[in-house]
């Protein structure tokens, strides 16, 4: 039994290795399983069998913690603020980071184009996870009561999205060169003081309610 188990882990790594070979390949639009099938050196009866189909890959890829990260209970502990101003450190923390994976990982980057720019069955099914993800990983950052942040991080986040869109076209906004490391550590600089401004606004507001930890927030997480 445990070497059935193992092998179906391996088999299955095999065709996500392939899908997202795939993905920066020829995008979401490209996936198809006869062609995940042969770069997996699997039969297409598998993928239906551990997935249920291309749409079950897909999402279960999304899902999967390589585009925006599992964040287990005692992580989160640790991640709690200690202090009220320590919350801005999550919140563009988690946003920089995940951008940076979207620019530099083209499986990632196809995934973000699809969710923003493509109209498609496979675009609508990775527009979905992408989203209940994003959202799953702002909820659990959150540590604030009495503030809108999802409609906040909503900005913030498709801000982000067409600035990476635009980054690969070798575009300029405002006259800042997106393609260029000096260009975004510009835009992540002002990712920065917006957070930490929101921050000490939700500090000095008397409807909003911060959640406070004991335990530090470890600063080499992201």
């Amino acid at each position: 039994m445990e070497k059935i188990k193992r092998n179906r882990a391996q088999t299955s790594q095999r065709i996500i290795n392939a899908l997202e070979d795939v993905i920066a390949e020829k995008g979401i639009d490209g996936i198809g399983i006869n062609r995940i099938s042969e770069k997996a050196g699997v039969s297409k009866v598998l993928i239906y069998r551990y997935f249920g189909g291309l749409d079950g890959l897909l999402t279960h890829y999304i899902k999967m913690g390589r585009l925006f990260p599992l964040l287990s209970p005692a992580t989160l502990e640790q991640l709690r603020p200690v202090h009220e101003n320590d919350l801005s450190k999550l919140w563009y923390k988690q946003l920089i980071h995940t951008y940076r994976f979207f620019r530099q990982f083209p499986a990632a980057f196809q995934v973000l184009k699809a969710t923003v720019a493509e109209t498609s069955p496979m675009a609508d099914e990775a527009s979905a996870a992408y989203d209940e993800e994003l959202a799953r990983m702002v909820g659990q950052l959150a540590y604030i009561k009495g503030a809108d942040y999802q409609a906040v991080s909503a900005i913030m986040a498709g801000a982000m999205s067409y600035l990476t869109l635009l980054s690969k076209n070798n575009r300029t906004i405002v006259g800042i060169n997106l393609s260029t490391e000096e260009g975004w550590n510009r835009v992540e600089d002002a990712v920065r003081i917006i957070y930490t401004a929101l921050n000490r606004m939700a500090v000095q507001s008397e409807k909003v309610s911060l959640e406070v930890h004991q335990t530090g927030v470890p600063t080499n997480f992201w």
